[in-house]
């Protein structure tokens, strides 16, 4: 199997929002770019999420280290991984980072305040926004490079937020909860409540907020669509707006996140990708 087949494969059945809005790109290097990055993310993840095994993640330090020094280890996922940053010159940072908040993951860090779920939010998907700036935003990544880090980051931070949301019923199975401890308390939610599965107006309320939250930090996206590069604003404004719409179905499900998990249906991306195509072509966007 061609290394770019491997790596779009793992995209394909672990996140099918991501590939679908990917998918869209035209320019075959940033889709193997795209696909390449996500797919190394998908693998650390994994050895966290599923696995459990840090020494996976210890392995994968030292193969991203050896990855930026040109002695490329002979897997598909590092020989396309490698190919990407050379044709997308970018820093290894991010991607030491991100393995340091699944260490955070795995030893269950607790997160005690808002500021703690914001640096785990950008561990663990701040920095994958970072990763994808060469590919997606080659030039004002280089000509604005603060303003670009904040844009990425936090739309990265929007996803992660939720990815806890969708998550929260997955993650009290494995007795995990990433609302920050005293967000907990200031709404007044008992996690004895929300292992039973019971929706009480105090748990939406705190729903609610990050919801609010997440929604905010999308805004910072939106409203800066024209700095990236005009042949990857339809995939990336896609692959948001998809994920966007998660926080809108558990709305819809009566914040019964804690009982299912919640996906927006093909008909509703249907609908988004006219939505997004007509404010594309209201801007200038749309070729």
């Amino acid at each position: 199997m061609d290394k770019y087949e491997y790596v779009e494969n793992i995209i394909a059945e672990s996140s099918q929002t991501f590939h679908k809005a990917f998918s869209m790109l035209e320019d075959e290097n940033k889709r193997k770019a795209v696909f390449s990055i996500y797919a190394f993310c998908r693998v650390a993840d994994d050895a966290v999420d599923i696995d459990e095994d840090i020494e996976k993640i210890d392995e994968l330090e030292e193969k991203i280290e050896k990855t930026f020094a040109g002695d490329v280890p002979k897997e598909p996922l590092f020989e396309a991984l490698y190919e990407t940053i050379m044709r997308y010159p970018s820093d290894k940072e991010p991607y030491l980072k991100l393995l340091d908040g699944l260490r955070d993951d795995y030893e269950k860090k607790p997160i005690k305040t808002e500021k703690d779920l914001e640096e785990y939010a950008y561990k663990v998907a701040g920095t994958v926004g970072i990763m994808l700036l060469p590919v997606l935003a080659s030039k004002s990544h280089k000509e604005k490079p603060k303003e670009m880090r904040k844009v990425s980051i936090e739309l990265g931070k929007a996803m992660q937020i939720t990815n806890i949301l969708r998550d929260v019923r997955d993650d009290l199975q494995k007795q995990r909860v990433y609302f920050p401890e005293e967000i907990i308390d200031q709404f007044q939610v008992r996690i004895e409540t929300l292992v039973t599965g019971t929706v009480t107006g105090e748990y939406q309320s705190l729903v609610e907020h990050y919801i609010d939250i997440a929604k905010e930090k999308y805004k910072v996206f939106y409203k800066n669509l024209e700095l990236f590069d005009k042949d990857a604003v339809l995939a990336t404004y896609a692959a948001a707006k998809f994920y966007e719409g998660i926080l809108d179905e558990i709305r819809r499900g009566g914040y019964s996140n804690i009982t299912k998990k919640h996906q927006v249906g093909k008909f509703r991306k249907w609908r988004l990708m006219k939505k997004i195509k007509k404010d594309m072509k209201n801007r200038g966007l749309l070729g």
